[in-house]
């Protein structure tokens, strides 16, 4: 009957054991980083046995996608399920078992305390020996060998109580040795708790089965949301006759729950897992806007005391929307976005702090132009002119702008623009004055008919070159076009500018020498009807 009990006792215990869970940690290898999520590469081994097996994945990000799991191996196994989970409770003593350290301090701090009691124990036998040595001190006065005993009590108990003392004392000094290393011990196991609590929470629970006992190695690959880079640049230009120094830098941040320590990073411009519909086109029809019956409660608004009116509002403004077109690290881009392969290893924290990474530095010739547009700003602004814009794969990003050392302020490079040149604003130049003012005797309004009326504009422009060199500068104007037959717009006067036609811009190329002023006069007429009024003009 024993025998029988003790082979049930050993089926169970079998059963229990093959159904308990491996535990396997992910080693993080690489990641990718798209502009608002990232994907992130990790490889674990276990053992498995024959059969079906629970394998727990730890070490595994907390805000991933549960849909972009990828699981892959070459061993002969087979993946029956997985699933995902953060769950803080689960596993606990698993995951404390796992981790080595704490193990070893908490082994430790058990063996101090041992220690501890059992030299308490031992002081506090030695001192009982105290307390009987002297309740048994007395002699018996009326003896023969009074003299004698006396001697011997003396030397015995000197002795005696000597080698207790001394053992006490002892013991005293191991006891505060032992604490010492036990608050030490204390504050390591505080410590290595608190990195457990640390540890990330995410774990990926597989059901595998496998056809022999077998060491496993597994890829894992999946996407998480808190992960973010944009671009950003330096342009730095130092006087009028150097090139363009770009620096392309990246700032990246990630809040995935699993710091990135010592990895492969890749930064990929764009947007994955986005769904892309190609558009279908419907019937496009065209009518004339209905007339709007007038709210008899919005006539008498504010016209009859006493009464008030519950106006409706609703958003109905349409905005208008302007469509437009040596570091060692490596660019790549395909047809749909740019890539950049980072040649060291890097460490991004999960604190969601922005990381400064240089991506490239290259020196860009450039064209370095005074350009002005009075009409909206009496500002010269120097630029930079850079064309084959398809050499240097730039995505649109702001850049900081350093001339002569000094940082003068922000643009945007746009390598989007359908222009064959990119041009960068890098800052005023004070030193140059400009002043665009109309010519009152040159402009005027007449009546040519009946229904028709002529008017004249003719504008000014002062410009003044306060610096000591000679320059060039680009100034810019234009006059109106025409949208309606009935609105005639003639230039009368276009001062030596290039004018074109299809966009009313007129264009001068002015070169001064140091302290030299320049005035430039434009004038055109407008012809349109009386009773007319013209908007935009």
């Amino acid at each position: 009957m024993k025998r029988i009990l003790l082979l049930i006792i050993s089926s169970v215990s079998i059963s229990v054991s093959s159904q308990s869970s491996i535990f396997a940690e992910a080693q993080l290898k690489s990641v990718t980083v798209y502009e608002q999520s990232g994907e992130m590469f990790s490889t674990t081994t276990f053992k498995v046995p024959k059969g079906s097996s629970e394998i727990v994945i730890t070490n595994i990000a907390e805000n991933i996608d549960d849909n972009t799991i990828k699981i892959g191996s070459k061993n002969k196994i087979s993946v029956l399920t997985y699933r995902f989970t953060n769950d803080n409770e689960m596993y606990q003593v698993e995951l404390d078992k796992r981790n080595p350290q704490h193990k070893m301090v908490l082994d430790s701090i058990s063996i101090v305390q041992k220690q501890i009691r059992n030299l308490e124990i031992e002081s506090g036998t030695l001192n009982k020996s105290l307390a009987i040595l002297d309740n048994n001190s007395t002699i018996n006065a009326g003896s023969n060998k009074y003299a004698s005993e006396v001697s011997k009590l003396i030397k015995y108990n000197e002795k005696k109580r000597n080698g207790l003392y001394f053992a006490i004392d002892e013991i005293a000094e191991k006891l505060r040795k032992l604490q010492s290393r036990l608050t030490v011990l204390n504050k390591k196991f505080n410590l290595n708790n608190a990195e457990r609590e640390n540890y990330p929470k995410g774990k990926i629970v597989l059901q595998i089965s496998s056809e022999a006992n077998e060491d496993v190695m597994m890829d894992i690959k999946y996407s998480v949301r808190e992960a973010y880079w944009r671009p950003y640049y330096d342009i730095n230009a130092n006087g009028l006759n150097s090139k363009i120094n770009l620096g392309y830098k990246a700032m990246v941040r990630q809040n995935s729950g699993l710091d990135w320590k010592n990895i492969k990073l890749n930064l990929v411009s764009g947007y994955p897992n986005q769904r892309q519909v190609l558009p279908v086109l419907g019937v496009w029809q065209i009518y004339y806007q209905p007339e709007q019956n007038v709210n008899p409660a919005v006539s008498i608004r504010g016209q009859a005391s006493g009464v008030q009116v519950q106006e409706s509002r609703s958003n109905v403004s349409i905005e208008e929307v302007v469509v437009t077109g040596p570091v060692r690290n490596t660019a790549s881009q395909n047809q749909l976005n740019l890539s950049y392969e980072l040649e060291d290893n890097y460490t991004i924290l999960s604190n969601n702090r922005e990381n400064s990474i240089v991506l490239n530095v290259m020196d860009i010739p450039a064209k370095f132009v005074y350009s002005a547009v009075p009409r909206y700003s009496n500002t010269a602004f120097l630029t930079a002119e850079i064309d084959n814009l398809d050499k240097y794969n730039l995505i649109k990003a702001e850049a900081n702008i350093i001339f002569d050392d000094t940082n003068v302020g922000k643009t945007v490079i746009n390598p989007e623009t359908t222009d064959s040149k990119m041009v960068l604003t890098l800052g005023e130049d004070r030193r140059i004055s400009l002043k665009r003012d109309p010519i009152k005797d040159k402009t005027f309004s007449k009546s040519i008919s009946s229904t028709n009326k002529e008017q004249q504009f003719a504008f000014e422009t002062t410009i003044r070159n306060n610096k000591s060199d000679k320059i060039t500068i680009k100034i810019q104007d234009q006059i109106p076009i025409s949208s309606d037959r009935q609105i005639i717009i003639t230039m009368v006067d276009k001062g030596g500018a290039e004018f074109d036609e299809k966009t009313g811009i007129l264009t001068w190329n002015v070169t001064l020498n140091a302290n030299e002023t320049r005035k430039l006069n434009f004038s055109y007429k407008v012809n349109s009807l009386k009773n007319s009024q013209l908007i935009g003009l």
